[in-house]
């Protein structure tokens, strides 16, 4: 098991690739690492995600304009270079 950088962090278990159908689901689940030695908790989420990742698009939003603001200080350099 990889250790988190965060403390909180959400691990993939699996993937839907055609969605799931109207009805009554169970899930079971098999203790198989104790986290009361640590106050830790366990949760179960279902959620979606879409090209730029989770619900959350902040920090894909960030990525993308450090990203553009490299690439135009780049050119801007390069070209005071020259």
């Amino acid at each position: 098991m990889k250790t988190s950088g965060l403390p909180n962090f959400r691990k993939l278990y699996g993937k839907l690739a055609d969605g799931l159908k109207q009805g009554t689901y169970t899930l079971r689940v098999a203790n198989n690492y104790e986290v009361e030695s640590f106050d830790g908790t366990k949760t179960f989420v279902m959620s979606t995600t879409n090209a730029l990742g989770g619900e959350n698009q902040f920090l894909a939003v960030c990525y993308i304009l450090v990203g553009v603001i490299c690439s135009i200080l780049s050119m801007i350099f390069g070209a005071v270079s020259c």
